[in-house]
C-alpha cells in the first residue's frame, strides 16, 4: 500500500494520530510505503509560523478570541470562502507532491487538510480514495466536506452529528482515534515505579496540559501540595520549558514526591500506573486514558474542540470537571479516598477504549482502495 497522510502541527494529537496509521499499515504490510507531511510547513515555513504560530497563541493568550472564531466558523456559511480559498492554495502547492507519490490512499488527520481530499476530488478530479480521521470527541464545520469516501470518528455519538451536516451514515466508522500499539503492551508495574522512583505504597497523581504544557497546572499542584496525605505527583510538562525548569526548582524542596517530566514517550506505563490524572481533555489524550483505564479529572478546557470533548466526558459520566483548577483539592482528595468510586471511573474508561482503531483503519483502507479501482476500471472500460 502507498498511502500519503496529511497532518498540521498545532499540537501533538494529529501528529500522534497520523503516526499509529502509519504503524498500523507497516505492521500488516511491510513492503508499504507510507509519508506523512506536515502540510503547512512542507509547503511553506513562513506559512507554517503565520498560521499555526497564530493558532498556538491564541489558544494560549486569547482564548475569548479563539473561542469567537471557533463558534462562528462552525456556522453554515461563516469564514467558509475564506478557508476554501487557503485550502485551495495550499492543494495547488500540493498536488506535484501527491503525483509523484502517486499514493493509494489519501488520509487527513487534521480540519485543514480535511478540505484538501475535498479539493482534489472537485478540482483535479482525482479518482484514488480518500479517507478523514477526526482526532476529537465532536465535530466541527472544518472537518467535514463533500467528496470524502470516509469519515473515521471516536464515537458513536459522532455519527448522527456528521449525519445532520450531510454526510451519508454508511460513510462514517466510529472506530475510535488510532494510537501506538505500544499502548497494548504496558510494561510491568513494579518495573515502572522502580524507573521513576515511585512507591507502591502511595497513589499517584498524574498532571498535565497536553503537548504544550498549558493550563492552571502549578495552581492545581499547590492545592493538591496542600493535602495531608502524602500522593506521589508526576508533572508532565510538554514543550514548556519554563514550567519544567518551575517544577525541577519546586521538586528539590518539596515534601511530596514530585516528579517533573518533559513531553514523555512512555505514556502508556506512566498512563498504567496513575490513579488519578488530571489534564486538559485533549482528543489523544482521552482515548489514552481509555485504553489505560485511567480515571480522569479535567480541567481548563479550550473553548471549541476541547470544551466538546469535555461535555462529551462529563454527558457519559467519564471524569469529573475541576473547572479552572481553583480550589480544587478539596475535591481531588475525595476523589482519591472513594476507592470504590475511581474503580467505577477505571471500568468505565475500559468500557469506552477503542484499543484496535489503528487496526481497523488500515483494513478500510484496503476495502476502500480495492473499491475504488473497481470503480475506475468499470468507468474506463464503459468509455
Amino acid at each position: 500500500m502507498r498511502a500519503l497522510i496529511l497532518s498540521v502541527s498545532t499540537g501533538g494529537g494529529h501528529a500522534k494520530a497520523a503516526e499509529a496509521i502509519k504503524e498500523s499499515i507497516m505492521k500488516n504490510e511491510p513492503q508499504s510505503e507510507v509519508q506523512i507531511i506536515d502540510t503547512i510547513k512542507y509547503i511553506s515555513p513562513f506559512l507554517d509560523k503565520l498560521v499555526v504560530g497564530t493558532y498556538l497563541k491564541s489558544i494560549r493568550y486569547y482564548p475569548s478570541f479563539f473561542k469567537f472564531l471557533y463558534k462562528h466558523s462552525d456556522e453554515e456559511g461563516r469564514f467558509t470562502k475564506s478557508s476554501t480559498l487557503g485550502n485551495d492554495y495550499l492543494t495547488n502547492k500540493l498536488y506535484p507532491t501527491i503525483v509523484d507519490f502517486e499514493p493509494d490512499i489519501l488520509i487527513a488527520t487534521h480540519a485543514f487538510t480535511a478540505q484538501i481530499l475535498s479539493i482534489l476530488r472537485k478540482k483535479f478530479q482525482w479518482h484514488k480514495p480518500s479517507l478523514v480521521v477526526m482526532t476529537d470527541y465532536a465535530s466541527h464545520a472544518f472537518w467535514v466536506h463533500r467528496n470524502v469516501d470516509a469519515y473515521i470518528v471516536s464515537n458513536e455519538d459522532m455519527i448522527e452529528e456528521l449525519a445532520l451536516r450531510g454526510r451519508d451514515k454508511n460513510q462514517i466508522y466510529p472506530y475510535g482515534i488510532p494510537i501506538s500499539e505500544k499502548f497494548l503492551n504496558i510494561s510491568d508495574r513494579e518495573s515502572i515505579l522502580s524507573k521513576y522512583n515511585l512507591s507502591q505504597d502511595k497513589k499517584i497523581i498524574t498532571i498535565m496540559g497536553g503537548s504544550l504544557g498549558i493550563g492552571n497546572i502549578e495552581e492545581i499542584l499547590n492545592e493538591i501540595l496542600q493535602m495531608k496525605k502524602p500522593y506521589q505527583i508526576i508533572v508532565l510538562t510538554g514543550k514548556n520549558e519554563k514550567l519544567y525548569e518551575k517544577m525541577s526548582e519546586l521538586q528539590t524542596r518539596c515534601d511530596h514526591c514530585l516528579t517533573p517530566l518533559e513531553y514523555c514517550e512512555e505514556m502508556n506505563d506512566i498512563l498504567s500506573i496513575t490513579d488519578l490524572l488530571i489534564t486538559k481533555p485533549g482528543g489523544l489524550t482521552i482515548t489514552e486514558s481509555f485504553i489505560t483505564g485511567t480515571p480522569l479529572a479535567i480541567y481548563s478546557a479550550i473553548p471549541g474542540h476541547e470544551v466538546q470533548n469535555a461535555d462529551y466526558l462529563i454527558r457519559h459520566g467519564l471524569a469529573v470537571d475541576l473547572g479552572t483548577g481553583e480550589h480544587c483539592g478539596p475535591l481531588i482528595e475525595n476523589l482519591l479516598d472513594d476507592d470504590v468510586f475511581l474503580h467505577s471511573m477505571k471500568e468505565k474508561s475500559k468500557n469506552n477504549a477503542k484499543p484496535h482503531a489503528a487496526q481497523h483503519i488500515f483494513e478500510l483502507c484496503k476495502d476502500l482502495i480495492e473499491e475504488k479501482s473497481l470503480q475506475y476500471d468499470t468507468k474506463r472500460i464503459d468509455l
